[in-house]
C-alpha cells in the first residue's frame, strides 16, 4: 500500500508536534509546508538559513517516529507580474530545493504559475526560460518538481485561471517544453472534476508523470451550479473561496471516486504518496477541529485502499 500523509500546514504547531501527531493518528508520511519565515501559509522548516544540527535533530525524530517527508511544498506565482515578487519567488524555490536535496526528500511541490499581463503562449515562453535552470538545478541535486494542477482562480480578482497548467491540453504543452523525467505532477483530481474533466481518464493517460497526490474532495450540496455555472459566484461573494457551485470537503464526502482513482493509478504503476489536503468541512457543514479532520481522512483512505487491493 502506498504511504498517506498530509500537508503540514493545516495544523498550528510546531514541526516536532506535528510529526508526532502524524505517527499517532497512522499517517506515514508528511508534505511538509516551507514557505519563508513569516509568511501565513507557514514555514516549518526554514529553507533560507539552517545548519547541520536542525537537519540532524529533524531526521533523528522522523526516524524515531517512522514518519517520512515525501515532498517540500511551496506553491506560489513563479511567473508573477511584479518582477521582484517573481524573483523572490524563484530564489526561494530554489533554496527549497537545496533543502531537500540536504534532507533526502524526493520532491518539492510547486506551481508554475501566470503573468497576467502576457499571452498564454508568452506565459510557456516565459516559463521554459524561468524553469529550465531550476529543473537542471533540481537535477543536479537528485529532486523532482511537481506541478499541483489547481487553476488557482483566487489568485485572479475575476476568478478566472492563474495559472498554465491545469487542464491535460495544458499538461501536453508543459510536458512537450519540459520532457526531463525532473518535472512531474503532484495530482489534484478535485479541480479536474469541479471543471468537468473526466480525473480518471487523466490519471491514466499522465500516470508517468503523476509522482504525488492530493486528496481533497468536492462537493455540489448545498451549492449552486446551474445558478453560478464554470466560472463560479462573481457577487456578493462571502470570501474568495465562496465560489458557489461547489465547495472543498473531506474524502469520501464529496463526488470523487477515489476507489476507483486509486485502482486506476496502481494499475498504472502508481507507488505513492497520497497527502491529504486538509480542508474544514464534511460537505455539509464544518470540522474546524483539524486534527480530527485528519483522523476521518486517514482513515478513510486507509479502508478504500485495504478495498482496492482486491480488486
Amino acid at each position: 500500500m502506498v504511504q498517506i500523509g498530509f500537508i503540514t500546514n493545516c495544523l498550528s504547531l510546531p514541526l516536532s508536534d506535528k510529526i508526532k501527531l502524524a505517527a499517532n493518528l497512522g499517517f506515514n508520511t508528511l508534505e511538509v509546508a516551507c514557505w519563508p519565515v513569516g509568511d501565513p501559509k507557514q514555514c516549518d522548516i526554514n529553507a533560507d538559513s539552517y545548519d547541520d544540527d536542525t537537519l540532524t535533530e529533524i531526521s533523528n525524530l522522523l526516524r524515531h517516529q517512522h514518519i517520512t517527508i515525501s515532498s517540500l511544498a511551496y506553491y506560489e506565482n513563479n511567473l508573477s507580474t511584479e518582477l521582484q515578487v517573481r524573483n523572490m519567488h524563484i530564489r526561494h524555490l530554489k533554496n527549497v530545493i537545496r533543502l531537500a536535496h540536504k534532507l533526502d526528500v524526493p520532491y518539492v511541490g510547486t506551481y508554475i504559475g501566470k503573468n497576467s499581463m502576457i499571452s498564454l503562449e508568452d506565459n510557456f515562453v516565459l516559463a521554459e526560460n524561468i524553469f529550465q535552470p531550476i529543473l537542471e538545478y533540481a537535477d543536479a541535486l537528485g529532486v523532482t518538481i511537481l506541478i499541483e494542477n489547481c487553476p488557482m482562480p483566487t489568485w485572479n480578482p475575476e476568478g478566472y485561471p492563474a495559472t498554465i497548467t491545469y487542464s491535460p491540453e495544458l499538461f501536453c504543452r508543459l510536458f512537450t517544453s519540459f520532457p526531463t523525467h525532473r518535472l512531474g505532477l503532484n495530482f489534484d483530481p478535485s479541480h479536474l472534476y469541479w471543471m468537468g474533466i473526466d480525473y480518471l481518464s487523466v490519471a491514466a493517460r499522465f500516470a508517468d508523470r503523476i509522482h504525488s497526490v492530493h486528496i481533497k474532495d468536492v462537493t455540489t450540496i448545498n451549492n449552486e451550479p446551474n445558478r453560478y455555472g464554470l466560472y463560479g459566484k462573481k457577487i456578493n461573494k462571502n470570501n474568495p473561496f465562496d465560489f458557489g457551485y461547489y465547495q472543498a470537503t473531506l474524502p469520501g464526502y464529496g463526488d470523487i471516486d477515489w476507489l476507483q482513482l486509486l485502482h486506476v493509478l496502481r494499475n498504472n504503476g502508481f507507488t505513492g504518496p497520497l497527502q491529504v489536503e486538509y480542508k474544514n468541512s464534511n460537505g455539509f457543514g464544518s470540522i474546524a477541529d483539524p486534527k480530527r479532520g485528519l483522523a476521518i481522512s486517514r482513515q478513510y483512505l486507509s479502508e478504500i485502499q485495504k478495498v482496492e487491493a482486491l480488486l
